[in-house]
């Protein structure tokens, strides 16, 4: 072939402004975003020096979390490509459940995990993420509201109670409370607001205040089935957007031992006796539709003798809606399965049951809200 003549050859000028590749590069930065675990849903920058990773102080991502090592992993930018290292640490650094042994690339949207917690690696533009700090901030104070909401655990006296709350977006739909009624008359009960994120907390936040409140006129707050049909008809779908809720509400009698019990589309509750060994679980469930759906149902009460020692287990859908890392979906049966499973001395109850179903699941974020609430009977 010939060589052009420079002479017909044609030259083309942009009339965009001229940008260096340094400009546009400057304009990115690689973060790591806290997809579960302490401090979920903030993003961290990963600068000109490695990012370490860890337990103790001394680290520039500190996690407080005890299956993390004082110094865990390491993140760092070699030409602008993010490399993970693990730095010996003891339970390991996993990308896609497989623990690495040497240096591996990051590419966008990779996840992985570290103990308890779940981080993603991703490129965004600077601008756009200072900009979106004001919009995290305020949802962290809302965050921190609806978890005020919640109550304080109780180690001590005849009745114990212990939670793991932890929403699948920054915001979730779960709510649950207990409180004494009177000196005879426990309450407990666990409420899944249909959807996620913040309209599902919203709704959740309202119907929390109300029952701390009972704020609910003319109502024997010690009869299940009476609350419910109050709030039945308090939260009606046509006036909150199509959104309903699920719950279950029980009341313990201290000095007859009985708890009595109502639900509203909520799967049974599930007490398990203090000698676990070749125990199946009890389900507590009496039928009823979603709080919202038709507002003159009349929920009805079911009663149970607890034995001393016993637990209650209530949890939302998202513990075990889950699928497995192997591809398989999960069920209430095999979740069950767990309830009677020795405690660990190591964990709570409910952090024992996380445990277990986050090292069954699929890495990332769960795709519900998991609320576990536990009550002892002593």
């Amino acid at each position: 072939m010939p060589s052009p003549d420079p002479l017909e050859s044609t030259m083309v000028f942009s009339t965009a402004p001229a940008r260096s590749v340094r400009a546009e590069a400057d304009e990115m930065g690689h973060y790591l975003l806290i997809l579960e675990g302490a401090q979920a849903g903030q993003r961290f920058e990963i600068g000109n020096q490695p990012l370490v990773i860890g337990r103790e102080a001394g680290c520039d991502l500190v996690l407080p979390d005890g299956q993390v090592s004082r110094r865990h992993c390491s993140v760092e930018l070699r030409f602008e490509t993010a490399i993970l290292t693990d730095l010996g640490s003891t339970n390991g650094t996993h990308v896609a459940g497989t623990r690495i042994s040497q240096p591996f690339t990051l590419t966008e949207g990779l996840v992985f995990t570290l103990g308890g917690h779940v981080l993603q690696y991703e490129r965004r533009n600077r601008r756009e993420t200072k900009e979106s700090q004001d919009l995290d901030r305020a949802l962290a104070k809302a965050s921190s509201y609806v978890h005020s909401l919640l109550p304080a655990r109780v180690f001590e006296g005849p009745i114990l109670t212990d939670w793991f709350y932890l929403p699948c977006e920054r915001l979730g739909g779960d709510a649950f409370g207990y409180y004494r009624l009177d000196d005879e008359h426990f309450v407990g009960y666990i409420v899944d607001v249909s959807g996620h994120g913040v309209a599902a907390a919203m709704h959740s936040v309202s119907l929390l205040n109300v029952l701390r409140q009972r704020a609910l006129p003319e109502t024997d707050f010690s009869d299940p089935g009476q609350v419910l049909r109050k709030l039945n008809r308090m939260f009606p779908m046509d006036q909150h957007d199509d959104m309903y809720f699920t719950m279950w509400y029980g009341v313990f009698n201290t000095r007859t031992r009985v708890l009595k019990f109502a639900s509203a589309g909520h799967h049974a509750g599930f007490l398990v006796p203090a000698r676990r060994a070749d125990a199946a679980p009890l389900p507590l469930q009496c039928r009823g539709p979603l709080i919202g759906m038709l507002p003159d149902f009349e929920f009805r009460s079911e009663t149970a003798t607890i034995p001393e020692g016993a637990t209650l287990y209530l949890f939302s859908d998202g513990v075990f809606e889950i699928v497995t890392d192997a591809g398989q979906e999960w069920s209430m049966d095999e979740f069950k399965d767990l309830l009677c499973q020795p405690l660990d001395p190591m964990l709570t109850e409910p952090e024992r049951l996380h445990a277990h179903v986050r090292a069954l699941s699929r890495p990332g974020p769960f795709d519900d809200d998991f609320s576990i609430l536990t009550v002892t009977f002593h």
